[in-house]
């Protein structure tokens, strides 16, 4: 087995590769092969996510994961948000292909403070033909505490340049799709073996901090724990983006050297769970 060197990221849902941006530029300095493919459905239009599903995106991910490794190697995997689910989902189902996992503000209960409260209902209208006409429209922070950076993101978000910026709405027929990737993904977190970096933001506005300290508790892997205390949902793009970016190549790094991940742990000890 090559020592590993590739790394796939994976942009959350109705988002696009830009989102992985910063990780990624970070981890081709530090010596890594990096891919951020668009997932099925992604990057066009609505019409054209609808007609996708969880099993796409889990499977166009797999299918890069595949080639990647194809010639025996490992790849490290990760994912903002929902892509950190896929990301994981990858870890379950071919552990001997995945040498780590990049957790990055993972979603698995939308459950942060600025959270639509209807979401928790959504299930309910699964074979409701209004279901295709739901839509929870993106809203301000965005996943975004630098307001000034917010400003730039919202005025991109409905300047219908989605190859750039991804949809500003998430279609309720997507939604449930993504509540039944959580589902299966959770079934099976105790078959991550691969060590995880768990990044999340204290101040999470779409996913709070208890839904980091549940994966910690659930995969079997090492755990290192990442703690941010000035950004929102997009730790990739937001205040901290550059801590990120420089724990993930860490990360990755001591894998690689055979370093004890959990020696550098960066969890805050008074972050509410």
């Amino acid at each position: 087995m090559t020592t590993p060197s590739r790394v796939l990221l994976i942009h959350g849902l109705t988002g696009v590769p830009a989102e992985m941006q910063s990780i990624a530029r970070g981890l081709r300095r530090a010596g890594f092969e990096v891919e951020t493919p668009l997932l099925p459905g992604h990057g066009v239009d609505e019409a054209t996510l609808m007609k996708t599903g969880w099993r796409d995106w889990v499977g166009g991910a797999e299918a890069e994961l595949l080639r990647m490794t194809a010639d025996g190697s490992k790849a490290f995997v990760g994912g903002l948000s929902v892509g950190a689910v896929i990301a994981l989902a990858l870890a379950e189902r071919h552990p001997d292909r995945v040498a780590g996992v990049l957790s990055l503000a993972a979603t698995f209960r939308y459950d942060g403070w600025s959270v639509n409260k209807l979401i928790v209902v959504i299930p309910l209208f699964r074979h409701v033909p209004l279901i295709n006409r739901i839509r929870f429209k993106e809203h301000p922070p965005y996943g975004i505490k630098d307001e000034r950076l917010r400003a730039v993101v919202a005025e991109m978000l409905f300047s219908d340049n989605v190859k750039d910026v991804g949809l500003p709405s998430t279609p309720g027929i997507t939604l449930v799709e993504n509540l039944d990737l959580v589902k299966w993904v959770e079934r099976d977190l105790a078959k991550v073996t691969a060590p995880v970096l768990i990044a999340h933001a204290i101040e999470d506005d779409i996913t709070h901090i208890r839904n980091a300290e549940r994966l910690a508790t659930r995969v079997s892997g090492p755990v290192r724990k990442l703690y941010l205390d000035d950004c929102y949902h997009l730790i990739t793009v937001d205040r901290q983006r550059g801590k990120v970016m420089q724990g993930v190549v860490d990360f990755c790094r001591d894998v690689v050297n055979g370093v004890d991940v959990t020696l550098a742990n960066q969890g805050l000890k008074n972050a509410t769970v």
